[in-house]
């Protein structure tokens, strides 16, 4: 199902005033990547938050999840046709690329003070998320910055014995699924310390909820056409943290 029928499936949920943000969007689709949801809200004469309840009644956490999907579509289908299978791929990971200034800034500022506080900094992720979380922890330790690695389920139960209220804990899991959390960190659930992260692809992931800070990374439909794990995705990002945690310690 693609971003247009995914709309189409549930024009009957919405409500009288959402209705008005679905005829704007159908009739202006390819806007939208340029569009805020100010914009939106204005040209579809209802307000801000008509068109955040229209984004989650599609199921998207607000706006911003929405507009992820809908730049992911416009450059799939509103784009000339493509030479050949590695065209279409190079288009998907330019397009990518682009989104990844729609990552929280906040966030990305908070992790980067929690890393550079002189406070311990616990990074874990197994299987496909332990390329990336092991990337930061080599990156830091470039930088001079202390941090410890764990990178099988055995080691990743060991924080719930180290980990205090003060340290910074980093997860990367980019199907952010409720497995590899319940094996290892489970035991953290109500004593989960104040600097904790969750890093990951999926912008429903199901333990966002046990962490202060939850990071989503684009990607999701890469994930969806590709038979490699998107690995490289969290690993970019992870660039991009270094080089902002180097710039503040200049």
């Amino acid at each position: 199902m693609n971003f247009l029928e995914q709309i189409e499936q549930h024009r009957s949920d919405f409500s009288k005033t959402e209705q008005k943000v679905y005829q704007y969007v159908i009739n202006h689709i390819d806007t939208l990547e340029t569009y805020t949801i100010t914009k939106i809200a204005d040209l579809s004469h209802t307000s801000t938050a008509a068109v955040q309840r229209f984004c989650q009644t599609l199921g998207y956490r607000g706006f911003k999840d929405f507009r992820y999907d809908a730049i992911d579509y416009l450059h799939r289908h509103y784009r000339k046709e493509s030479l050949d299978s590695l065209d279409d791929m190079t288009d998907n990971y330019i397009s990518l690329a682009r989104q990844f200034k729609n990552v929280d800034r906040h966030n990305v500022t908070q992790l980067i003070q929690a890393i550079l506080n002189g406070q311990r900094v616990h990074i874990f992720g197994i299987y496909y998320s332990s390329l990336p979380a092991r990337f930061l922890h080599m990156g830091l330790q470039d930088l001079s910055i202390p941090s410890y690695f764990a990178g099988d389920l055995n080691s990743g139960a060991h924080l719930t014995n180290i980990i205090r209220d003060e340290d910074t804990l980093i997860m990367f899991s980019l199907s952010g699924d409720m497995g590899n959390y319940r094996s290892a960190l489970a035991a953290l659930q109500h004593n989960m310390p104040q600097n904790s992260y969750l890093i990951t692809l999926n912008n429903h992931s199901q333990i966002d909820k046990f962490f202060r800070h939850t990071i989503v990374l684009p990607g999701s439909a890469i994930n969806r056409q590709s038979i490699i794990n998107p690995q490289s995705i969290s690993s970019i990002f992870v660039e991009i943290l270094l080089n902002l945690i180097h710039q503040e310690m200049r």
